[in-house]
């Protein structure tokens, strides 16, 4: 389970996404949830964005 509260503790990776969807959803978030879908599932975060050191920021 993702705790919403720390999310300096996570990273994206197979099982993570995260999508800044400020204009509404991307297009790229229907590829990854496909993507989920075929494996063993994920989870992906939208008003996310990851920054270049790697942790998360909520963008709204």
């Amino acid at each position: 389970m993702i705790n919403l509260e720390d999310l300096s503790i996570y990273r994206e990776g197979n099982r993570l996404e995260v999508k800044k969807a400020s204009k509404g959803l991307p297009k790229s978030l229907w590829e990854t949830y496909s993507s989920f879908a075929n494996t063993l599932g994920g989870v992906i975060l939208l008003g996310i964005t990851e920054q270049e050191d790697g942790h998360f920021q909520i963008t709204g």
